[in-house]
């Protein structure tokens, strides 16, 4: 049987991997494919992972954000169960064929959403007894160890019964707490490399790509886009895409935000306002959102608003803070490495997440 593995390394931009050791990337791309892609907009962990998995953009497969807000009920609903994907992932389409899948990842959200059809599933975040003690238990989710761990269990189930595809997506803990000149993170990133090795000398004839679900960039300033938009009398729901239950990554500040209007006859003073905020790049109406970057219109705001390189957006104490952290979720996270090697047709050879399957499988 010949396996195909997919690795996407949560939050990988393409600086990390050239401030580090990577030999077995390096042979990748000797042997293979290689080029800085880009990754689907908005540059988020779940809009990214389904655009792998379905090789569809949003418009199709209906994952916009981590976090959909129902805006006819008025009810927040994080986006962690299959039913919010609108089309078959590989894992299903494989299931139809009799073939076998697994799929790996750091949280237990991402496992939950897109794990329909693979043969086995399992996350750091809540691993099956059985794997904890064939592998050990993992690192806490919050620890640079933890990606390291998930790799151990690929590399485990690879040998014992090898899957049609592997399926392994990482979290970004890491390129969140640590820039790509820090020792640590370069450290960290060549024993992914290592790891990666191992796994591909496990079975003869593997077929890979490896990508990244969006970059990562060092913020420092951040809107409330809720105040500033009450400061002028205008009642909206903004939310930053990047918001779920893993606060420790990112704080729920990102780079993007879906603005939901109470009254639309507020939508042009909304769009002027915002337009000249400091620290916002872009304003686009829900349509114009949709079309340019192939967004499912029905789980998008009424305003798609990006941040600047600096910016990012998110509940704050005053409308306007000044802060440190590295985040994600606006145009400038959308470099990301990707790597393939294999037999797939020279004609698509992936440049962009929407890619990496159609090649692959």
């Amino acid at each position: 049987m010949d396996t195909k593995i997919i690795v996407c390394l949560d939050g990988c931009g393409p600086e990390y991997l050239a401030r580090s050791e990577t030999p077995n990337l390096d042979a990748l791309a000797a042997e293979g494919y290689s080029t800085i892609g880009q990754a689907i907009v908005p540059t988020v962990t779940n809009v990214n992972n389904v655009t792998i998995v379905t090789a569809r953009y949003p418009e199709t497969h209906g994952i916009t954000s981590n976090y959909f807000y129902d805006h006819l009920r008025g009810q927040e609903v994080y986006m962690e169960s299959p039913e919010f994907v609108l089309t078959d992932t590989i894992f299903r389409r494989l299931a139809r064929k009799g073939k076998k899948s697994i799929l790996i990842t750091a949280k237990d959200k991402l496992k939950t959403l897109i794990q329909d059809g693979t043969t086995i599933a399992e996350s750091a975040e809540n691993p099956s007894a059985w794997l904890v003690d064939r592998i050990g238990p993992p690192p806490d989710i919050y620890s640079v160890e933890v990606n390291h761990w998930l790799f151990g269990v690929a590399e485990n189930l690879l040998k014992e019964n090898p899957p049609d595809l592997l399926y392994l997506t990482t979290t970004d803990y890491a390129t969140h707490k640590l820039a790509p000149e820090d020792d640590r993170s370069q450290w960290n990133i060549n024993q992914l490399d290592r790891l990666l090795g191992e796994i591909l000398n496990v079975l003869p004839g593997i077929e890979i790509v490896v990508t990244a679900d969006h970059g990562m960039s060092q913020k420092t300033y951040a809107l409330d886009l809720n105040l500033i938009l009450k400061e002028a009398g205008i009642i909206a729901c903004a939310i930053p895409i990047i918001k779920d239950r893993h606060v420790v990554h990112h704080q729920n500040l990102g780079g993007s935000a879906y603005v939901y209007l109470d009254d639309l006859s507020a939508m042009e003073k909304s769009v002027e306002l915002l337009k000249e905020e400091k620290g916002i790049e872009s304003v686009l109406p829900s349509t114009e959102a949709a079309r340019k970057f192939h967004l499912h219109p029905q789980r998008i705001g009424h305003l798609f608003v990006l941040a600047d390189a600096d910016t990012v957006f998110g509940a704050l104490p005053t409308a306007r803070e000044d802060v440190n952290i590295r985040s994600h979720g606006s145009l400038h996270e959308r470099e990301i490495p990707i790597y393939a090697y294999g037999a797939g047709p020279l004609s698509i050879l992936p440049k962009s997440n929407h890619e990496v399957a159609a090649w692959i499988t």
